[in-house]
């Protein structure tokens, strides 16, 4: 995952916006900011939103699309996408297995979820000096 980020341009966090769609029998769109969603999330999920947030800042700065609104990529290594920039080669597979989509915001941060519920941060390590030093 650790793909550095100094040279990615993404989306400013507080104009990203996730609409999500309730399939039941009104289908209703929802829009949340992402770092409100990253907040929502990982408070169900009991895990610390500071944590997440300050991986995710690292990682993407809290982007899932570019400015020409493509996933966005890792500059390094290209196989790292979204918010969390989740590697396709070694995660991708468990991830479909799982039911999250880590091409969407929700299934990216879904997936980064399950991967600190399982792995806690390891998954991270290469940016580790960063989101360590946004929790002080």
């Amino acid at each position: 995952m650790g793909s550095s980020v100094s040279t990615i341009v993404p989306t400013p966090p507080e104009t990203s916006v996730v609409k999500t769609a309730d399939v039941s029998a009104y289908a209703v769109t929802l829009e949340i900011a992402l770092p409100d969603l990253l907040k929502k999330m990982s408070l169900a999920k009991g895990i610390d939103p500071k944590l997440i947030s300050s991986i995710a800042e690292c990682e993407s700065r809290t982007a899932q699309y570019d400015k020409n609104g493509e996933v966005l990529r890792g500059h390094k290594n290209p196989s790292d996408v979204g918010i969390f920039q989740i590697n396709e080669k070694y995660h991708l597979e468990k991830s479909q297995e799982l039911g999250f989509d880590i091409y969407t915001p929700v299934g990216n941060i879904g997936y980064a979820m399950w991967l600190l519920e399982h792995q806690g941060s390891t998954p991270w390590k290469w940016s580790r000096d960063c989101w360590s030093a946004n929790q002080a």
